[in-house]
């Protein structure tokens, strides 16, 4: 790799984690939903969510995965206590918060990220690049939130499962 390639990915993965951290709230409130409807005894499904976002190249393979869980899993469409009046299950709001499809979603970030990096929506490699970080962005929202899914299910004071059987 030549010193302006490393110097372009150095720019790239820079953005990215810049992005991702501004993202956090979001990513550890997803986690938070996903403790909640989940608890302690679906751990696989969120490793397998996380063990697709790290092994893919297309964006899609975690799109399709997430909407497998959806239609297979009772639970993955069950809102968060918040969002019960939304009717918004933690599957589908996953998913449209990384496709960008709801208001506060990787849509301003990924646009924020091809504006520093001067990246266009217009040649087929401006396009590919484009899908390239969007997938590096949503590795890293999906590493947050599963983070913050283990931690909550796996701290007695921090479960939501567990502050339900205490009410």
């Amino acid at each position: 790799m030549s010193n302006t390639a490393q110097s372009n990915e150095m720019k790239v993965i820079r953005e990215v984690s810049i992005q991702a951290e501004n993202c956090y709230k979001a990513a550890t409130a997803l986690g938070d939903h996903a403790a909640h409807v989940l608890g302690n005894r679906h751990r696989a499904q969120m490793t397998g969510l996380e063990n697709v976002a790290d092994s893919t190249f297309k964006t899609s393979d975690v799109f399709d995965y997430i909407k497998r869980q959806t239609a297979r899993q009772p639970h993955w469409r069950q809102p968060s206590p918040e969002e019960k009046n939304s009717g918004i299950g933690f599957g589908e709001r996953l998913k449209n918060y990384l496709e960008g499809k709801l208001k506060e979603s990787l849509k301003e970030p990924l646009q924020i990220i091809y504006h520093h990096l001067n990246i266009g929506n217009n040649t087929d490699e401006d396009q590919q690049e484009r899908k390239r970080i969007h997938l590096l962005l949503i590795r890293q929202i999906i590493h947050h939130m599963v983070i913050q899914y283990e931690y909550r299910v796996s701290t007695p004071q921090n479960n939501p499962t567990n502050k339900k059987r205490e009410s």
